[in-house]
C-alpha cells in the first residue's frame, strides 16, 4: 500500500472528477487565535517527498532508522545536482540577477521551481500511484533529466501508466498555456516512442516488483492508440490567487464558491485553447492549486532542501 505524506491534512481536496481536481493549502488557528495559512506545513511535506522522488523507492526499504539522515543528505544533494535549481536557488536567496538571467536562457522549463515535487505528491496521495523510474538519478548527457515528462508512474493495481507535466506561474492562465504546449509536443508518436524507450531503459535499473511487467508492456505496446490507451497524463498548474487574502476560513461556502468559480473558469481555458488533434483520445487530468505567493513558497523550499543537505 503506497504510503502517505499529507498525514495531517495540510492539503485540500476541493475539486475531484474526471479530468479535475483543484487543491488548497488549509488554513488553522495559531497559539494566538489568529488564522493562518499553512504555508510551514506544506513545505514539510514537500520534504518528505525527496528522498522517494530522488532514488524511487516507494516503499522506502533501503531507508532506515540507521541511514536516514543520509539518505535525506543524499537526496537534498541530488536535487541540487539540476542545475536549474541551484540557480534558482541562487536568485530567490540571494537576488542573484546573473542566476535569473541564466535561467530564463534555459531550455529546461520549469527551471528549478518544485512544480514536478508538488505533481509527485499529489499523485502519491491523492491518486494512489508509485513512482516508476527516479527523476533525478536518470540524466542525460547535458544534466537534463532524460525523460521529458516530470513524473513517470504507476497505478498499482491496474496497467496505467502516469506521464505528468508541471507548470509554476504568478498567472495561472499563463501556466495553462504552457502546459499546452506540452501537451501538443509530447503527446504525438514520435515523441512517446522515444520516451518508452527511454523510459524501458532507466527501469531496468530499478527494483520495483512490477519491473519485469512493465519491462514487457513498454516493449510490446507499439501503436499510438495502444499507448495512449495506458495513459493518464496529469498536468498540474500551480499558481497565485488572492483567495488566502480574501478568506480567512477556507471551508466557508463563500471561499468554497469563490474557488470555483476561479477553477471553472481556468478549466474552460484550458479546453477552449486545447487544440490537440487526438485531444479526445487524451486522458488528461487537469490539477489546478492555487498557493499565496509564489516567491514565499519556493524561498521557503529553497532554504528547507539546502538545510537538508547540511543536517
Amino acid at each position: 500500500m503506497p504510503r502517505v505524506f499529507d498525514r495531517n491534512n495540510v492539503i485540500l481536496l476541493r475539486i475531484n472528477e474526471s479530468d479535475l481536481n483543484s487543491f488548497l493549502i488549509d488554513t488553522d488557528i495559531g497559539d494566538d487565535g489568529i488564522r493562518k495559512y499553512m504555508l510551514e506545513e506544506f513545505t514539510k511535506v514537500v520534504m518528505e517527498v525527496i528522498p522517494e522522488y530522488v532514488f524511487a523507492h516507494y516503499e522506502n526499504e533501503e531507508i532506515n532508522d540507521l541511514n536516514a539522515v543520509s539518505k535525506l543528505r543524499e537526496a537534498a544533494h541530488s536535487i541540487y545536482k539540476i542545475k536549474e535549481f541551484e540557480l534558482m536557488r541562487r536568485y530567490y536567496l540571494y537576488g542573484d540577477l546573473e542566476a535569473k538571467q541564466e535561467l530564463d536562457n534555459s531550455s529546461y522549463k520549469n527551471r528549478g521551481e518544485f512544480g514536478e515535487l508538488i505533481l509527485h505528491l499529489l499523485l502519491r496521495d491523492f491518486k494512489g500511484t508509485i513512482p516508476l523510474i527516479s527523476k533525478v538519478y536518470f540524466k542525460d548527457s547535458s544534466g537534463v533529466p532524460a525523460h521529458g515528462f516530470d513524473t513517470v508512474h504507476i497505478s498499482p493495481n491496474e496497467k496505467v501508466l502516469w506521464l505528468g507535466e508541471s507548470k509554476f506561474y504568478s498567472n495561472g492562465k499563463v501556466g495553462i498555456k504552457k502546459l499546452l504546449e506540452d501537451l501538443e509536443e509530447h503527446f504525438k508518436k514520435e515523441y512517446l516512442d522515444e520516451q518508452f524507450i527511454i523510459i524501458k531503459k532507466n527501469l531496468e535499473c530499478n527494483e520495483i516488483p512490477q519491473r519485469q511487467q512493465w519491462i514487457e508492456e513498454l516493449s510490446n505496446c507499439n501503436k499510438l492508440g495502444d499507448k495512449l490507451n495506458m495513459i493518464n497524463i496529469p498536468m498540474l498548474c500551480t499558481y497565485e490567487n488572492d483567495i488566502y487574502t480574501k478568506f480567512e476560513d477556507l471551508n466557508e461556502q463563500d471561499a468554497i464558491n469563490y474557488h470555483e468559480l476561479n477553477v471553472r473558469e481556468l478549466k474552460k481555458y484550458f479546453d477552449d485553447e486545447n487544440k490537440h488533434p487526438l485531444k479526445s483520445r487524451l486522458n488528461v487530468i487537469l490539477l489546478l492549486f492555487p498557493v499565496k505567493n509564489k516567491k514565499e513558497l519556493i524561498t521557503l523550499l529553497h532554504e528547507k532542501l539546502w538545510h537538508m543537505q547540511s543536517i
